[in-house]
């Protein structure tokens, strides 16, 4: 129940958008314009089934993996992170008491600073981190479990698993158009052949431009609501005590970088812009608002 009081937040209104498009376009194509009721049913099933898996413990192992999450086994590394970890993570749970109980820390050989929520209860660091005071590490796992009590990271697990059905089944459209325009240019004998074989190439390739098309527009109404969570879980942050070391991590860590077109950019992140966050931070702490 808490999980779907979560996902029905005006935060995620834009994850409920992609999910229903992409859901109806893959109904739409393969029910005859939503007319053949066996077909509908046997599309919920799969749909279910891939949010299902991406739920379970596999999801998640398997995101963790993707993502490039590994044992942290270095010692000097665990007796300085574990410890700061208790002590935001116990703040965290008086805050938001549903929360996990105990938090899978994985290590990210990556130089640049960062760290990744993921699935329920898992928490990626990059090997960069330790670059940080302890205080700003203190202040990015504050935001981190901000993620794993508001459910975000849960979230878009559903989503990468109901955009795995989606994928695959227009991954085989293509492979199928694809196929069929092989055969097509290799048995193309005569005149009429090969115009046939040019008609379905063209359609193959309008098909699969317009597919990606489809798949770039979805995306945006996700990345807006990763934006929005972004915000909600640097309140967390701040609610639990972590604001001022959260502005010093993004300060140390992130550059503005200058683009040709700032509107698409903006469209494209999947994060606000780091002087936008902090500049809501500092109305917490200034306004004490968190409402």
């Amino acid at each position: 129940m808490d999980l779907i009081n979560k996902i029905f937040k005006i935060s995620n209104i834009g994850m409920i958008l992609f999910c229903g498009l992409n859901l109806g376009l893959i109904t739409y194509i393969f029910t005859n314009g939503f007319s053949d009721y066996t077909y509908i049913w046997w599309i919920i099933t799969g749909y279910i089934g891939g949010i299902l898996i991406s739920l379970s413990p596999i999801g998640e192992w398997a995101m963790v993996l993707l993502a490039g999450g590994r044992k942290m086994k270095r010692y000097d590394m665990k007796i300085r992170i574990v410890p700061l970890l208790e002590i935001v993570y116990n703040k965290a749970k008086k805050e938001a008491p549903k929360m996990v109980n105990s938090i899978n820390l994985k290590i990210i050989y990556d130089s640049i600073p960062n760290a990744y929520a993921i699935g329920r209860r898992t928490i990626c660091v990059t090997s960069g981190i330790f670059d940080l005071t302890d205080d700003e590490i203190m202040g990015v796992l504050a935001h981190e479990l901000g993620h794993l009590a508001n459910r975000h990271s849960e979230i878009q697990l559903i989503i990468g698993g109901s955009n795995l059905f989606i994928s695959g089944i227009l991954l085989a459209l293509k492979i199928i158009s694809w196929l069929v325009v092989a055969i097509f240019s290799l048995f193309a004998i005569n005149t009429k052949s090969t115009i046939a074989s040019i008609v379905i190439f063209l359609t193959g390739v309008c098909s699969a431009y317009l597919i990606g098309l489809w798949t770039k527009f979805c995306l945006l109404f996700m990345r807006l609501s990763m934006r929005q969570n972004e915000y909600v879980a640097d309140k967390f942050a701040y609610k639990i005590g972590y604001g001022n070391q959260l502005i010093n991590a993004l300060d140390r860590t992130n550059i503005d970088i200058a683009s040709e077109n700032q509107f698409l950019r903006a469209l494209n992140s999947t994060h606000p812009n780091y002087n936008e966050r902090i500049a809501r931070i500092q109305q917490y702490v200034l306004c004490n608002d968190v409402s």
